[in-house]
């Protein structure tokens, strides 16, 4: 089609170029919605996870970026899977890079989970 047009648009105007410039536009805002699996406290929410796909990455840093106030950590099956089969990137590599918190399934992650809410080993019950 393009090709066509090309050849008819050369015979009327001379000056005429085909793809000459790359122009920067902004895709309006997409309002979303997120439901996370777990409430944990006020505006603390534990989201597990077994598989991390890219529309997952970009979905949650999409959302810590719009709702800095809400604290989002990962349980994470196994934080030592790659992002891809080509990456060298971890699920938690990934988490910590983008300033997510995050836990692994496989260990004492609900005395872990304990710890990180309230700090003092005593209150997360030991």
């Amino acid at each position: 089609m393009e090709r066509n047009a090309w050849k008819i648009l050369k015979k009327h105007w001379e000056t005429v170029k085909y793809e000459p410039d790359v122009i920067t536009f902004l895709q309006p805002e997409k309002v979303r919605k997120y439901c996370p699996d777990f409430k944990i406290g006020r505006n603390v929410y534990l989201e597990a996870k077994g598989k991390l796909d890219i529309a997952t990455r970009q979905k949650m840093v999409n959302f810590k970026a719009s709702n800095p106030d809400v604290r989002i950590i990962f349980l994470f099956m196994n934080p030592s899977n790659k992002i891809t089969k080509r990456s060298k990137t971890t699920y938690g590599a990934w988490a910590t890079k983008e300033g997510f918190e995050w836990l692994d399934f496989r260990l004492s992650w609900v005395k872990h989970l304990k710890e990180m809410l309230y700090g003092n080993k005593e209150l997360a019950g030991e």
